[in-house]
């Protein structure tokens, strides 16, 4: 061996153990954990190479997945791609045993690429988990191959900016690479519940809750089956009656389950549900999938309010990126925890993301009684990328997915189309055409999904730019990221018009109001960057930071028509390497944003106690 190379590491193999972080899913689940094996392809050489069909480990390093390959970057954001193996044995079926074995990747950024024993077997895009069928399974020793790459492109949905490196990978956020969540495995016994959705109804807040139940089953043998559901609620067991699933194919079964007294889930008064549904055929139980769910009443009244089990709403929140300083993208168990307990102590009843949260960190949520207003993962696209459809294909996928990967959770309010997608270029505000045509397709598809959800969309807030557009018939909620004191908050072309103070903002919303009577408006954005201490005029300290927030959301506090006010944003995160985020130079710390209320050392900033003092006495139902 070269001199200047590491030593080849040890080969490991391994059986899939441990139980899974996330309470929902199918009850068989096992992390796919242990040692995996990681090389880093800059030159873009695997495939030529054929690293997927590598028999040694020369040129691999031990890792554990999740993994983040540039958790720790602070200065490049580089888009890459990286290589992950894993050699694994898998328990061996009885003779005769129709098993088949899957496996289920919680999250990569961004794309993957799968190779089983050498032979490919699956490619994925997005943020979303995916599944996949173990094809060409050996017994005793397997070698699974993921390639993941981070490169994205000029019409990308969140990172579609160019950057340093590789063409384009610049957007709102770092641009994290790798098994960002877990993997698990799982076999399957003839039929398998892929996925199990909960829609609670309440006609009337006091009333019995219709609970309609939807299976999706999937039959991997070559004959037709006969499979009954046993549904077990409460104590209670429902057996329905056997349905056939064609061969090889999938069926969604309906039911539903009536509660008649039922305990509603709340902001800082969560009450929650357990469902099984476990699948029959042929005398046994084969397939069982766990989830729980929250009865509660999500609706609208003229004049803008929104109300929750018959009450109004007044929500106050900060949202959440996914990134630590030490983990990156790939947030240990821990770390959410943290995240979550910050804002119980921050008195939050609300929190907000750009891409659906890790689903063990929504479930806390879920069991914490903190409504989640959750956003596809579809950020400030220029208004010219809408007249593609790929690319409102793209995001309509991107919503969709949003719906039916986080449909069971009770703490989520709203499903929210895009963030800011008229913000750039030289459109001014006004929503073309097409970008209409993707919100009005989008929010019919979403509600076909669940219409017991508010469908909402995050503007901007710029002086001169028109109140309304003709895409807001098709919102159930207006989501509003102002910035007025801090950014200049004025139409682009106007270079005449002096920048906006927070004396402005309640004109603003007024007048926004005004033109969408009957919109609810949420705040989704609000915040000043804040790095040390200084005084209070001055933007970029801490005196600044704590004044402007508390005029905000008294401000938000003082309108019956702003249901909920969510500071930008709990715990600093990365964005990109010149980032400024409207602060002095002497005063900003880039690739950080600093406009958060905790430092990413996790100290809490001097407004985060102010704050919290509003949050804690605000009454989330009224």
């Amino acid at each position: 061996m070269p001199p200047n190379l590491p030593p080849e590491p040890e080969l490991l193999v391994e059986r899939p153990e441990g139980k899974p972080l996330i309470r929902e899913g199918q009850t068989n689940r096992e992390l796919l954990g242990g040692t995996w094996y990681f090389r880093q392809d800059d030159s873009f050489v695997g495939e030529d190479e054929r690293w997927f069909e590598q028999q040694d480990l020369a040129g691999w390093t031990p890792v554990r997945v999740p993994h983040n390959w540039n958790a720790q970057d602070t200065s490049e954001n580089r888009a890459t791609i990286g290589w992950y193996r894993k050699e694994f044995s898998l328990p061996r079926s009885p003779k005769r045993a129709r098993h088949f074995w899957k496996l289920r990747f919680e999250g990569n950024n961004y794309r993957t690429k799968l190779w089983l024993n050498g032979k490919e077997l699956a490619f994925y895009t997005g943020y979303f988990p995916f599944e996949v069928l173990l094809k060409n399974l050996q017994p005793g020793r397997n070698t699974l191959v993921a390639e993941v790459s981070s490169l994205r492109s000029n019409s990308d949905l969140t990172h579609w900016r160019p950057a340093a490196f590789n063409g384009y990978g610049t957007g709102g956020w770092w641009n994290f690479g790798g098994i960002l969540r877990e993997v698990y495995a799982r076999r399957v016994d003839t039929v398998d519940i892929e996925d199990v959705h909960v829609l609670p109804r309440l006609a009337r807040a006091r009333g019995p809750a219709r609970v309609e139940v939807r299976t999706l089953l999937r039959n991997f043998t070559s004959r037709d089956r006969d499979v009954a559901l046993m549904l077990r609620l409460g104590g209670e067991r429902y057996r329905l009656d056997p349905e056939t699933v064609p061969a090889k194919g999938r069926r969604e079964l309906r039911t539903r389950l009536t509660i008649r007294d039922p305990r509603l889930w709340a902001p800082r008064d969560p009450e929650l549900y357990g469902l099984s549904v476990g699948a029959l055929t042929g005398g046994k139980e084969r397939s069982t999938y766990r989830v729980t769910f929250g009865v509660r009443k999500i609706a609208t009244r003229p004049g803008g309010m929104i109300t929750l089990n018959g009450k109004r709403v007044k929500l106050r929140g900060a949202s959440i990126h996914e990134d630590d300083l030490r983990e990156g993208g790939a947030l240990s168990q821990a770390t959410r925890m943290l995240l979550v307990n910050r804002l119980k102590s921050l008195g939050a009843t609300i929190t907000r993301s750009h891409y659906p949260l890790h689903p063990a960190l929504i479930e806390a949520l879920d069991r914490a009684g903190i409504m989640y207003w959750v956003q596809a993962p579809v950020y400030q696209v220029p208004t010219p990328l809408w007249a593609r459809s790929g690319v409102r294909s793209l995001a309509m996928r991107a919503a969709t997915l949003t719906v039916r990967n986080n449909l069971n959770h009770p703490s989520v309010l709203t499903w929210s189309l895009a963030n800011e997608p008229a913000e750039a270029g030289g459109n001014l505000g006004t929503y073309s055409p097409s970008l209409v045509r993707y919100i009005r397709e989008a929010s019919r598809a979403v509600r076909l999904l669940d219409n017991t959800r508010l469908v909402g969309l995050d503007r901007q807030s710029r002086v001169g730019e028109p109140p309304t557009t003709a895409a807001h018939q098709y919102l159930d909620v207006l989501g509003v990221n102002e910035y007025f004191g801090w950014y200049r908050s004025v139409i682009e072309n106007r270079p005449d018009l002096p920048a906006t103070t927070t004396a402005d903002l309640s004109g603003f919303l007024d007048e926004l109001h005004a033109a969408n009577p009957d919109l609810p408006l949420v705040v989704t954005e609000f915040g000043a960057e804040a790095t040390r201490s200084g005084p209070v005029e001055q933007k970029g300290t801490y005196e600044f930071q704590r004044r402007f927030a508390l005029d905000h959301i008294a401000i938000h506090g003082s309108k019956p028509f702003v249901n909920g006010s969510i500071y930008w944003a709990l715990r600093d995160f990365r964005v990109h390497q010149t980032w400024q985020g409207g602060a002095p130079d002497e005063y900003t710390n880039p690739p950080w944003h600093n406009k958060s209320l905790i430092e990413e050392t996790n100290s809490r900033k001097p407004a985060f106690l102010s704050v919290a003092r509003q949050f804690r006495r605000t009454k989330p139902l009224r």
